[in-house]
């Protein structure tokens, strides 16, 4: 049993992820040998929830499977962490979800994603879980289910008085509609690029999309960057953070470990600056590992970390 009573409820995806391991990423029309391939279960909704669960909230899933073996050991894989699936729908339909992602040596990542099953999860089937979502203390929710499911939690959310959290990924256009129903929206910077229209490559570029953002009706954002930390603008409280110098393996999954993270600290009631320092470094740990499966640290091991490294600023 969890010692806190934090309640996190995840609206999202499940995959079945084929990782590819190479040098390099291959030019078009070019073929190259890879180093391995690895097979495991992820997709951003599991990858969130675990990282939620896995630093003691308690923490349930809505989202849709495929009669699989596939959905079977995505099944496994969360009720081994702790993580309620009494909301997740088999469908004899359709395969659950597959994620193909390249890595290169460097660690760096492209991911191609079919929803398969994901796309099954239906505005009927969220409000089946009407009475999960009103009662959790945050919603996170993503972009890899259908975009009308997304707006039925976020609504729900709202009338309940739910924190909500909207991580705009995989980048769509569409999702611009969503930003006045989430409380907070994490961006990474092509998603910033795609519903800002400013890339954030510098201070003064980061500024104006956040200021966007707002003008779109979000009150929280934080933009993740990678290698170059987070820009958080939240409440009219405005500020950077820089990132955890470690030796990247593999940034699969990294800004789910982030969200899942950030959420609890949210549901704790951490200030926000201090909610996305742990979630930065679950972060910094979770790429440090190959694949997302089993990437997200425990709250002990975040701990640890915390006192070896601190952010460069």
């Amino acid at each position: 049993m969890s010692k806190y009573s934090e309640k996190i409820v995840v609206v999202g995806s499940i995959n079945c992820d084929i990782t590819t391991y190479m040098s390099k990423f291959p030019k078009p029309h070019e073929t190259i040998i890879a180093d391995h391939t690895a097979v495991s279960v992820g997709g951003k909704g599991l990858n969130q929830a675990v990282a939620a669960a896995r630093v003691g909230a308690d923490v349930a899933m809505v989202a849709c499977i495929g009669d699989d073996q596939f959905g079977v050991q995505a099944i496994k894989y969360l009720s081994e962490n702790d993580v309620s699936v009494e909301y997740i729908t088999c469908s004899d339909d359709v395969v659950t979800g597959t994620a193909a992602i390249f890595v290169t040596s460097t660690g760096e990542n492209m991911i191609a994603v079919s929803p398969g099953a994901n796309a099954e999860l239906s505005p009927r089937l969220v409000e089946d879980a009407h009475d999960l979502i009103s009662s959790a203390d945050v919603l996170i929710v993503q972009l890899e289910i259908p975009l009308d499911s997304i707006e039925a939690a976020l609504k729900i959310a709202k009338k309940a008085g739910v924190k909500t959290i909207l991580n705009p990924a995989p980048a769509n256009p569409d999702a611009i509609n969503l930003l006045p129903l989430a409380d907070i929206v994490t961006p990474n910077e092509t998603e910033t690029e795609l519903l800002a229209g400013i890339y954030p490559d510098s201070a003064e570029a980061t500024d104006k999309a956040l200021k966007v953002f707002h003008d779109l009706g979000t009150d929280g954002v934080i933009i993740t960057k990678g290698e170059d930390g987070c820009a958080i603008s939240i409440g009219g409280h405005r500020v950077n953070l820089g990132t955890f110098k470690i030796n990247m393996v593999d940034s699969t999954g990294a800004g789910d470990v982030f969200n899942g993270v950030f959420a609890v600290g949210l549901a704790r009631k951490y200030c926000h600056e201090e909610a996305a320092r742990q979630a930065s470094a679950a972060a910094a740990i979770s790429v440090t590992r190959p694949m997302a499966e089993g990437a997200a640290p425990f709250a002990a091991e975040i701990e640890e970390f915390l006192t070896k490294y601190s952010l460069d600023n």
